[in-house]
């Protein structure tokens, strides 16, 4: 198999403030050096804190956040960038959620238990992982398991969460030889509605299971065969950030995947193909009670169908290795809002067909070199071209009082234009270059350009109730982003560091804004630029320290742009003996008084959290661990926030996070 990157004669650890913190391993790519060069984590160290939702997990890496609706759906932020700013692959597979409001990003149906590693990319720095992907790209990947010498492998997972009593549980097991494998694995968890540091309840209740097989086998020498599924169920979910709260969601994801390694012209050949759907119901009247004084509720039932493929190659040698391949996916969503006066048991009114039958899908050519040029330089070369193609086949269909309103009847009094098929081709490149100055000195840069197309909502969402509207632009403009990343990289011994700096250009920027009682989008320019610094430094037998700032703006025509993060920090302090480690971490962030009235909560204050940790390991399969997070029990939010994605409240909403909190958790593996 080969590398994913050419190796550079220098390694380096972004942070270790995050390198025992998380449960799965995460990369932060910054240079295109190997693996070792980057940050890494082990899907079986330590935590600092409690995650239980993929979204929540990328706060701890810098220049990334994420917002709150409740305890789930925690929707991921990098540098500003978001929704399908990201491309978010499981195992090579896309799954687009089915809310309108966004209560399901793709993370929500990742169970971090039952993935094994976590690639981050920071902007767009390769083509190979799909069109877009202007913000970055995650990877979550399970990897084939290890039985050169035991034929049984699996591991149990318990943990505890006071405040908001949540209790989750999950578990693996793997059979199998060096040939041929089959893993299976579960996870559960149950929460209740926890309360901030004023001791105020935030709704954020939820139950939640998922489930999987993944079987692989060595064909003969060359062929390798793997298929795939996983299941996640959710119930009674709360949201704080909603309008609504959802009474259940099912997803199902299946992956077919096919690999090659040859010794003609072409090294390695893999084919993918996945089907993943989603079904998902939000109201306001089954989890959260009706309100006497109107007693009428509305359902949201809604659907998302996404079916895919890559077939990639590869060619290496010791100097460069080339990928090039082509990819597909294709996406249908569908969502209707209905009155429900709860007499019968069914819903009594159409009211607005959401997304009507919205048709979206992307095809892409796309090749890439990394050429190693001397001893001291590695470089990239990167071209994409992409045909994205949309339609909203429902766009006629009537609802409403007496059937009176379309969709295309709200584009056209929204902005003059109406669904119909339309064909774009979009060309991305990207140009990196890094350089090592010395032999624990590296110099990084990276210049990229990416086309992002509008997803379902931005196009085609087409929403009329209660007196607002919530229109989709059919004639939207993909957005255009021209980026430069520079980086610089160095580790000693006892201590490393690095710096990074960027700056996004982009056209066509798709802004969504309020103009009465609508809510529209529209093409502006915009900017998005910042600086992230990562420090770490090892001092006596036992201590270790770390440090994480990051900085961003952004601008458009308007003004500022909406959810950009203000200043962040994180520091930790940790003493570590040789079955015990413990320590103590700070989180804050600066008040944020650049806003977008739009789609944020107005301006956030200054805040500062306190959280500490420990962690005994008295034997090689067994971690016992604990801690309590936001020791001093204040009341704070993070800035970024649900903003108006929600079809039945149009105000933002800024959800604050839990007050003190103790948590334990368990591991035993064999």
């Amino acid at each position: 198999m080969h590398n994913k990157y050419l190796t550079l004669p220098i390694c380096f650890l972004c942070s270790a403030s995050f390198a025992s913190d998380l449960p799965i391993e995460v990369v932060d790519v910054i240079g295109r050096g190997n693996p070792t060069t980057n940050e890494e984590l082990s899907s079986q160290q330590a935590l600092s804190r409690p995650v239980h939702d993929a979204g929540e997990l990328l706060r701890s890496v810098n220049g990334m956040t994420a917002t709150r609706r409740g305890g789930r759906g925690f929707e991921p932020i990098i540098r500003g960038q978001s929704q399908n700013q990201l491309n978010i692959m499981t195992d090579g597979a896309y799954t687009f959620g089915a809310c309108p409001g966004r209560m399901d990003p793709p993370t929500t149906y990742t169970a971090l238990e039952n993935f094994d590693s976590l690639t981050i990319i920071k902007g767009h720095r390769s083509v190979i992982y799909g069109a877009g992907g202007s913000g970055g790209t995650l990877l979550f990947e399970h990897r084939r398991p290890d039985l050169k010498e035991k034929s049984v492998l699996g591991s149990v997972n318990l943990g505890h969460t006071t405040n908001s009593e949540l209790s989750s549980a999950s578990a693996n097991l793997v059979l199998g030889n060096e040939k041929a494998f089959a893993r299976l694995f579960g996870d559960i968890s149950s929460s209740d509605n926890y309360e901030d540091g004023d001791g105020n309840k935030t709704a954020s209740a939820y139950d939640s299971n998922s489930h999987g097989i993944i079987a692989g086998a060595d064909i003969n020498a060359n062929h390798y065969l793997q298929f795939s599924y996983e299941g996640v169920s959710e119930d009674d979910v709360w949201f704080a950030g909603n309008g609504m709260d959802s009474p259940w969601t099912d997803s199902k994801t299946y992956r077919l995947k096919w690999q090659y390694q040859g010794q003609a012209l072409i090294d390695n050949f893999e084919f993918t193909l996945y089907q993943s759907d989603v079904d998902h119901l939000m109201d306001n009247y089954t989890v959260r009670e009706r309100m006497p004084m109107n007693p009428n509720g509305a359902a949201a039932p809604s659907q998302s169908e996404t079916q895919g493929g890559r077939w990639l190659a590869t060619i290496e040698n010791p100097a460069q290795v080339w990928r090039f391949g082509l990819d597909h996916r294709a996406n249908e969503r569908n969502a209707e809002l209905y009155m429900d006066m709860g007499k019968n048991g069914s819903y009594d009114m159409l009211m607005s067909i959401m997304w009507p039958g919205v048709e979206q899908a992307n095809t892409g050519i796309f090749a890439e070199l990394d050429r190693q040029a001397g001893s001291k330089d590695l470089l990239r070369f990167g071209l994409r071209l992409d045909q994205f193609s949309s339609d909203a086949t429902r766009a006629d269909q009537t609802a409403g009082m007496m059937g009176s309103a379309t969709p295309n009847t709200l584009y056209q009094n929204a902005y003059g234009a109406s669904a119909q098929a339309r064909d774009n081709n979009h060309l991305s490149a990207v140009l990196g270059w890094d350089r090592t100055l010395s032999k624990d000195l590296l110099f990084s840069t990276n210049l990229s350009r990416s086309v992002r197309a509008p997803d379902a909502a931005e196009q085609y969402i087409a929403r009329s109730a209660q007196g607002r509207t919530w229109v989709g632009r059919p004639d939207i403009a993909s957005e255009v982003h021209h980026q430069l990343d520079l980086s610089l990289l160095k580790k000693k011994e006892q201590q490393s560091w690095s710096a990074t700096v960027f700056w996004d250009e982009v056209s066509d920027y798709i802004e969504r804004f309020n103009q009465d009682s609508a809510t529209l989008y529209r093409n502006i320019s915009a900017q998005l630029y910042g600086m992230e610094l990562d420090g770490q430094y090892s001092f006596g037998e036992h201590w270790n320290s770390s440090a994480a700032l990051s900085y961003l703006r952004g601008k458009g025509d308007n003004g500022d742009l909406g959810q950009i993060s203000p200043l962040e920090a994180r520091l930790s302090l940790d003493y570590q003996l040789s079955k015990w480690r413990m320590g103590a971490e700070i989180v804050a962030a600066a008040e944020q008084d650049n806003f977008d009235p739009s789609n944020d909560a107005g301006p956030s204050d200054s805040f500062g959290i306190l959280n500490l940790y420990a962690h005994w390991t008295p034997t090689k399969a067994f971690r016992l661990q604990g801690g309590i997070e936001n020791l001093f029990n204040e009341s704070y939010a993070y800035h970024v926030n649900t903003a108006n994605s929600d079809p039945f409240n149009p105000d933002p909403v800024r959800v604050n996070e839990p007050g003190q909190q103790l948590w334990v958790k368990a591991r035993y593996q064999f």
